[in-house]
């Protein structure tokens, strides 16, 4: 059970939680064992807690925090419950907390929690030991640097979850179309915001088809009939732009011009036959782009010979869309967590082939503003493809420069053994602000045949 605490620390540490300073470090009190470090912060799955900071407790080995932060992060509310006398954790609203300086009990979900996190209330600010609160909450506590981050079960299998959409996507595999008796393709995507995670444990507020971001690649024959039904939930209109794809001007999915916008809660059909070449397109939202595209409403577009004619041999196939989220930078500024296929390394989808095999990767840069330049270590490919048009362009390379809305189609053969880098040589792409490596970044491992 926790320590019983001066009301003069509690309130001390009440000001520093609040206001986001170090004072409290500096006091008479802090000779007692607790204090704030002038320089730690607070993060619940990922995202930064703006204007906390934890309180250090020597004599308990253990951060205390503040439950409300905590709980509204993890989708939760913190309430007083007058009648049994006890701060309640819950997923519904509760009253404003009573000031108060005693222990209190903490209910969870309608249960007491065990008595170790009984918390103090001081000045309407309800605070527990860090550790046995995430076991209540069934979460997990770690330093990581300078932030105390608290990582909930939920969201580690979230992220075991969406791996099957990420290795689809890597893969080309396709939505799945409902055939119509004419045989057109029939396909359904469906908007709506959804938590995804650009690293185990870190929590993107995304907007979504399907539920995932990428959204599901459309994989289609030149000469398809195709029929996509788009269905708005997301909280405000959109569209669908077919980017490179030639489709009469009523399909094109820009709002106000070609098409009204697709209301929350209306859906619209596309209808078209796909003329343009075989190669790699995208798709993606042309309604609030910043914030759509942005946050996750694009995929891959590949087209495919008509009855597999003409198509160019490789052992390996893989698709990469060059994106990022913006976890804690604004939307609309530069992301802080870039990603291919949805992740950040080392999360990203690795590329293992034997030695001797052919490799072909789709790249599509979709981010909105960041032009990419990939970077592969160890072995040169060239440039089959651009904007999903064939190229004859023999020249060898191991960088290529891809602006936003555009697509390569790079091959290479793997000839040299062992593990090397596939990554943007815009280096602030490819690492978290402490320097350690992260988001454009993935592994090509070439095995002994």
């Amino acid at each position: 059970m926790l320590r019983i605490w001066k009301i003069t620390s509690i309130l001390a540490a009440a000001a520093c939680l609040l206001l986001g300073t170090s004072a409290y470090a500096d006091s008479d009190e802090a000779s007692m064992g607790m204090g704030v470090s002038p320089v730690m912060q607070l993060a619940v799955n990922g995202k930064l807690i703006a204007g906390i900071q934890p309180v250090w407790d020597a004599s308990m080995a253990d951060e205390i925090v503040p439950l409300r932060p905590v709980a509204a992060a993890m989708g939760m509310t913190v309430g007083w419950d007058r009648k049994d006398g006890a701060v309640v954790i819950d997923t519904f609203g509760a009253p404003v907390i009573t000031d108060r300086s005693v222990k209190l009990p903490v209910l969870i979900g309608g249960k007491q929690a065990p008595a170790d996190i009984n918390a103090a209330v001081v000045n309407g600010i309800a605070m527990a030991a860090a550790k046995p609160l995430a076991k209540a909450l069934d979460a997990d506590t770690a330093m990581n640097g300078n932030t105390l981050q608290f990582t909930s079960h939920a969201a580690l299998k979230e992220f075991d979850a969406e791996n099957r959409a990420v290795d689809d996507v890597f893969n080309g595999v396709g939505l799945t179309p409902h055939i119509a008796a004419d045989g057109t393709k029939e396909f359904t995507l469906t908007a709506g915001l959804h938590a995804w995670e650009p690293e185990k444990g870190v929590e993107a507020a995304a907007w979504t088809f399907n539920g995932q971001a990428p959204g599901p690649t459309i994989r289609v024959k030149q000469g398809d009939h195709v029929r996509i039904t788009l269905v708005n939930n997301l909280p405000e209109p959109t569209t669908v732009h077919w980017h490179g794809q030639t489709v009469p001007n009523a399909m094109d999915g820009v709002p106000d011009i070609t098409q009204p916008p697709v209301e929350s809660g209306q859906s619209f059909v596309y209808d078209f036959t796909v003329r343009s070449s075989p190669g790699t397109y995208m798709y993606h939202s042309h309604y609030d782009d910043m914030m759509q595209v942005g946050s996750g409403l694009y995929g891959a577009f590949i087209i495919d010979p008509k009855d597999g004619a003409g198509a160019p041999e490789y052992d390996h196939d893989y698709t990469y869309l060059l994106s990022g989220f913006s976890i804690n930078s604004p939307i609309g500024s530069e992301e802080d967590d870039y990603t291919m296929d949805g992740r950040s390394y080392p999360y990203t989808p690795d590329i293992v082939v034997k030695q001797g095999e052919t490799v072909r990767i789709r790249l599509i840069n979709i981010d909105t503003m960041e032009i990419h330049a990939m970077h592969l270590h160890g072995m040169n490919f060239r440039v089959i493809a651009k904007d999903g048009q064939p190229s004859d362009d023999k020249q060898e390379m191991n960088t290529l420069l891809i602006g936003p809305g555009e697509t390569y189609d790079i091959a290479f053969t793997a000839d040299q053994i062992g593990t090397w880098m596939f990554h943007c040589h815009m280096l602030d792409h490819t690492m978290h602000p402490d320097g350690t490596m992260a988001g454009l970044v993935s592994l090509v491992k070439v095995l002994p045949d």
